[in-house]
C-alpha cells in the first residue's frame, strides 16, 4: 500500500490579505445598501409627504366648497320660504280682494235691478202704461231650466191689473220650426199662469226641453183682460244662454 503525500505552500499573508478583501467589499456592500435604502427611505418619505400635503390640500378645498355650499343652499332656503310666505300672503289677499269684488258686483248688479225695478214702477216719466215684462230669467237646473219672470205696471195705474201669460219656446226639432208651450214643458211650478195685481207680480217654475230640441229665442205674450191690447215681447235663446255663463263665471 502506496502512502501519498501532499505538499501544501504556506502563505499566511495572503489568506490575511483575502480576508481584509472580503471584508472590506462586505463593508462596501453594507454602505451601499444603507445609502440606497436610506435614499429609497427618504424619496418615499418625501412622497408621502407631499401626497399627504396634497390631500390636505384637497380637503381643505372641499371644506371650503361645502361651507360655502351649505350657505348658498341657507340662503335658497331663506329666499324660498320668503317667496312661498310672500306667495301666500299675495294668494290670499288676491283672493280676498277677488271675492270681495265679485260680492260687490253681485250687489251692485242686484242694487241695479232693483233700481230699475222700482224705477219702472214709481217713474211715470219712464213708465208705460199698462203690464209689462220687467224681467225674464232663465238658467240651467240640473238636466232642465228653471226660469222667473216679473210683470209690472206703473203706480199711475191705480187699478188692479188682471189677465194670463202664454209663455212659449220656439226652435227646431229635426229639420222643421217648432213652437212648443211652456204648459207642455212644465217639471215644477204652475203650467197655466194668471195675473192679477197692481205694482207687480213674480212667477217661477221649471221645465224641461225634449231631447234633440234647439231653442232659439222665448216668447212672452201678456193677454190683460177687459179688451186690453196684448203685449209681446221676444227673448233671443244665444242671450239667454251668454247670461247664464257670465253668471256661472
Amino acid at each position: 500500500m502506496r502512502h501519498t503525500i501532499i505538499i501544501r505552500r504556506h502563505r499566511p499573508r495572503l489568506r490575511l490579505l483575502l480576508t481584509a478583501a472580503i471584508a472590506m467589499a462586505l463593508a462596501l456592500s453594507g454602505w451601499g445598501l444603507y445609502r440606497y435604502t436610506k435614499k429609497s427611505a427618504v424619496a418615499d418619505f418625501e412622497k408621502a409627504t407631499s401626497e399627504r400635503d396634497r390631500l390636505l390640500d384637497e380637503r381643505r378645498a372641499l371644506s371650503q366648497q361645502l361651507r360655502a355650499a351649505k350657505k348658498e343652499i341657507g340662503e335658497l332656503r331663506d329666499a324660498l320660504a320668503y317667496a312661498e310666505q310672500s306667495k301666500t300672503i299675495d294668494g290670499d289677499a288676491c283672493k280676498t280682494v277677488k271675492d270681495s269684488l265679485s260680492k260687490l258686483e253681485a250687489e251692485s248688479a242686484s242694487l241695479r235691478e232693483q233700481l230699475a225695478f222700482y224705477r219702472g214702477i214709481v217713474s211715470p216719466k219712464e213708465a208705460r202704461a199698462g203690464v209689462r215684462v220687467q224681467d225674464l230669467k232663465m238658467r240651467k237646473a240640473g238636466a232642465g231650466w228653471k226660469y222667473e219672470l216679473v210683470l209690472i205696471q206703473s203706480v199711475r195705474e191705480e187699478s188692479r191689473i188682471a189677465g194670463n201669460v202664454e209663455l212659449s219656446i220656439e226652435g227646431v226639432q229635426g229639420a222643421k220650426n217648432t213652437q212648443i208651450p211652456l204648459a207642455e214643458l212644465v217639471t215644477s211650478g204652475d203650467k197655466n199662469l194668471v195675473f192679477s195685481f197692481k205694482y207687480f207680480e213674480e212667477f217661477s217654475g221649471e221645465f224641461r226641453l225634449p231631447a234633440g230640441f234647439k231653442p232659439t229665442r222665448v216668447l212672452v205674450t201678456l193677454k190683460p183682460a177687459n179688451d186690453r191690447p196684448s203685449v209681446v215681447d221676444q227673448y233671443d235663446w244665444a242671450a239667454i244662454e251668454s247670461l247664464q255663463e257670465r253668471s256661472n263665471d
